[in-house]
């Protein structure tokens, strides 16, 4: 609400949700801890060492846009930044390896920020970008991390990492992992014909995903919408943040200003306009609708809502605003990818 009544910005607005959602996983990251403590001991390596761990934000958490409604996407890895094995064990009465022991502090976590209260709840954890196949646990140790994207990652994977941000943990292994998830994203250009690729996911998601039709519009996955400034960015990051550190930011609109002065994309502040106006729609959705939601259904009172919330004189004029913006971003994508 105080973004709708203009006490702050969009962007602004974004970086207060992720603060509060830093806060509470600060919360909920000691709670799940202090449970797993006290049923299995403290984690340690051969040579009685406490093995530390980091929580690394990704999507809109790791650039700091976060909205109502919106997931927390991440993962969490563990080990010593001066160690090659993130091998151990606990060492309390129900002994368990270091990857059980933090695999169950990430599950308790999600259940801490995801329960359904009377209250409703805190956040929704989303783990599905952590490295690793879906069998092999909540958590990774950091050298099965390095080794897994080095492996066997793929390249939505390494895209995901573009919006990768160190949130808590031990510092001396953030810089090992944060070091590492720079090399693995930056560490070679990108090869122009792998834009194909992410052309192909971003399709897939679109049809799949967003399922527009004439009377139904998606803000975020539907054509022209909000994941189209995302994949160009990130795709222009790929390809040029090996030799440019200036475009290494987790942050859209940080990247959209960088690459602008780079001189890459020279319609940067233009399509900073427009990602912020869709932004501003997807925000007016999720506040005054039933239940957060990234889909405008032309047929109901949602645009005329999301006119007045806006400053719109009319529905119609925003909605020809709308199909303007979207135009102009899919134009800019398809320039790109071109």
């Amino acid at each position: 609400w105080r973004y709708l009544l203009g006490v702050t910005t969009i962007e602004a607005y974004g970086h207060e949700m992720t603060a509060l959602a830093e806060a509470t996983l600060d919360a909920g990251w000691l709670i799940a801890l202090g449970a797993q403590v006290e049923r299995c001991g403290v984690p340690r390596d051969v040579r009685g060492r406490f093995i530390p761990a980091v929580v690394v934000g990704v999507g809109k958490l790791g650039g700091r846009e976060l909205t109502t409604g919106s997931d927390l996407d991440l993962f969490v890895t563990f080990g010593r930044a001066d160690a090659e094995t993130s091998d151990g064990e606990t060492d309390g009465p129900e002994r368990v390896d270091a990857h059980t022991f933090y695999s169950g502090a990430v599950e308790r976590l999600a259940s801490a920020l995801g329960d359904i209260t009377a209250a409703g709840i805190a956040f929704a954890v989303d783990l599905r970008l952590r490295p690793g196949s879906k069998g092999s646990g909540f958590a990774a140790g950091v050298d099965a991390l390095e080794r897994y994207y080095e492996e066997h990652g793929d390249l939505w994977e390494r895209q995901s990492l573009t919006r990768a941000r160190l949130l808590l943990g031990d510092r001396a292994l953030a810089r090992r992992v944060r070091a590492t998830l720079r090399r693995l994203v930056y560490g070679a250009p990108l090869p122009a014909g792998a834009l194909k690729e992410i052309r192909d996911v971003r399709r897939r998601m679109e049809v799949e995903l967003g399922k527009e039709t004439r009377g139904r519009w998606h803000v975020k996955l539907g054509r022209g919408g909000l994941v189209d400034v995302e994949f160009l960015v990130q795709a222009l990051q790929l390809v040029h943040g090996a030799t440019h550190p200036d475009v290494r930011t987790p942050s859209t609109t940080a990247a959209l200003a960088a690459l602008g002065r780079l001189g890459v994309l020279p319609e940067a502040d233009a399509l900073a306009a427009r990602h912020r106006f869709l932004r501003r729609v997807s925000t007016a959705l999720r506040l005054l609708g039933a239940r957060p939601t990234d889909t405008l259904e032309l047929a109901g009172p949602m645009p005329a809502r999301v006119a007045a919330a806006l400053g719109f004189a009319s529905r119609d004029a925003f909605l020809a605003a709308y199909r303007e913006v979207t135009d102009a971003v899919r134009a800019a994508y398809t320039e790109v990818f071109a």
